[in-house]
């Protein structure tokens, strides 16, 4: 019987010393709750000896604002028999509290009385934290997005929007719900519907990154423009697990621009009076020489029939002089009529040598009062191009008119200027205009509205040149390199976009 009895103490003893060196904080208790063990690692961390610890003096070691709750609880499972599990603080030896999760487990008899509770206590502190900072983090994330200047949404990978930032909410004067069930398509300008629905179900099928303008009503029933962002957040395997999006007002933005459009185009205008202003006496001198022709061919007409015989093969010769002078003659008030006239634009397939010709035509005058050669390297078979004549004869003009002005003050060489056209790639075609003139301090600049080398010039001719170029998806620039003078290049496309 002693036997047994030794070999049942050595068998808790050794139980004692494996519960006694496990990294945890182990303790049982009896039935009505009340401590009976507790581990050496527990009590070493309490700073408290086993009399102390037990029953209920174990409690000293809680934070004060957890001790009712914990009470509560525990009374609850006791109440239950079954096993529970709570966050709570203890005290370590030092002072310092730190978060434990205490669980608990009743043992009962082959009756299903309970007779003992087992439990361990497991340090969290480190979790806590990191769940706290993870909150904290969370809560700095949504005040920086509630903050951001702009609309923001996120949209699950099919595209379904399930996040509205309460800017969203309150432009578009909704709820969540409500922005669920009518859907984003709703709060769209209708004739951005379309081709919004169009870009964002591209980008759901690609992956690719969203971008479109469109009109957002806003909660007055005002339409504003926005500028719509959207990017995927991907996985490992390059899969897309979220959407997220910005929505930024350019509405004043776009009111500008269409503004700044206006003014161009009346500036443009004022140019174009201004310049046939500028070029009277070279317009008159135009129109005279055939006119003079004319009058020329009707008197060489009239004494031809006068004579006796009449002189009828030199009359009809006459005759046709005066058709084909008149015909010139209407050309040049055509192309004049043309610079005043203020009409929508209308693209055509041109070709630009034809323009080149029709504007030294009208400059002849000038270049001959000035002293000024022109010379020109016109390509053979050049393509045609998509463009409005009456701008693309502006663009021209202005260019040759710089250059000849820029040649005012030379004294010490040949006043000349020199035109080259070609197809510039297999997209392009590209025109050259170079002056002798005094050249360009600052290159970077000439295009800038305002800035102007000339005295009494409003720095409005070349921006109004790229304007014009641009209108047609083209490039200007100025070539580097040419000493003396300046060399100003547009290149347009032989074709223009679908959409323009």
């Amino acid at each position: 019987m002693q036997k047994a009895f030794d070999e049942i103490r050595k068998s808790e003893n050794q139980l004692r010393a494996i519960i006694n060196t496990i990294p945890a904080l182990a303790w049982s208790a009896r039935p009505d709750g009340s401590a009976d063990f507790f581990n050496r690692l527990y009590l070493d961390y309490m700073g408290l000896s086993a009399e102390q610890a037990l029953d209920w003096g174990w409690t000293v070691a809680l934070h004060p604002d957890d001790l009712n709750r914990l009470a509560d609880y525990w009374q609850s499972v006791l109440a239950s028999g079954e096993a529970g599990e709570i966050e709570v603080r203890l005290r370590r030896f030092d002072g310092i509290y730190r978060w434990f999760l205490f669980r608990a487990s009743p043992l009962r008899d082959e009756s299903g009385k309970i007779v003992k509770w087992y439990g361990t206590n497991t340090d969290i502190e480190d979790r806590k934290r990191a769940e706290d900072a993870v909150r904290a983090s969370g809560r700095d994330l949504s005040q920086i997005i509630e903050a951001i200047p702009g609309l923001v949404w996120c949209a699950a990978p099919d595209g379904e929007v399930n996040y509205l930032n309460r800017r969203m909410l309150d432009y578009t004067g909704t709820t969540p719900g409500a922005w669920e069930q009518l859907g984003w398509a709703n709060f769209l300008h209708p004739d951005d519907v379309e081709p919004t629905g169009r870009a964002w179900s591209r980008a759901i099928a690609t992956g690719h990154t969203h971008a479109i303008q469109c009109r957002l009503r806003r909660s007055d029933g005002v339409y504003r423009w926005f500028q719509v962002l959207g990017e995927a957040a991907c996985d490992s395997e390059g899969g897309v697990t979220r959407w997220y999006g910005l929505l930024l007002d350019v509405d004043d933005r776009k009111s500008m621009e269409e503004a700044l459009r206006i003014t161009e185009a009346r500036l443009s205008r004022a140019t174009q009076i201004a310049t046939v202003g500028e070029r009277s006496a070279s317009i008159a001198h135009e129109i005279n020489q055939p006119l003079a022709a004319v009058v020329a061919s009707s008197h060489a007409c009239l004494r031809f029939l006068s004579a006796q015989p009449p002189r009828m093969a030199e009359a009809y010769e006459a005759a046709e002089s005066i058709v084909r002078d008149g015909k010139e003659a209407g050309e040049v008030v055509r192309r004049i009529r043309a610079l005043f006239k203020r009409a929508a634009v209308e693209k055509a397939m041109l070709n630009l040598n034809d323009v080149i010709g029709e504007v030294l035509r009208l400059l002849g005058g000038e270049t001959a009062k000035r002293h000024v050669a022109v010379e020109t390297d016109l390509g053979k078979d050049l393509p045609l191009v998509p463009g409005d004549r009456v701008q693309l004869q502006q663009l021209v003009l202005n260019l040759l008119l710089n250059g000849i002005e820029a040649m005012d003050p030379v004294r010490d060489r040949p006043k000349k200027l020199f035109l080259r056209s070609k197809q510039e790639s297999p997209e392009t075609v590209l025109v050259e205009v170079r002056d002798y003139g005094i050249g360009l301090e600052n290159p970077d600049r000439v295009f800038e509205a305002f800035v102007t080398t000339k005295e009494n010039g409003m720095g409005m001719g070349l921006t109004i040149c790229r304007s014009i170029v641009e209108a047609h998806e083209g490039r200007l620039w100025v070539a580097s390199g040419e000493v003396p003078g300046t060399t100003f290049c547009f290149a347009l496309p032989m074709r223009l976009r679908a959409d323009s």
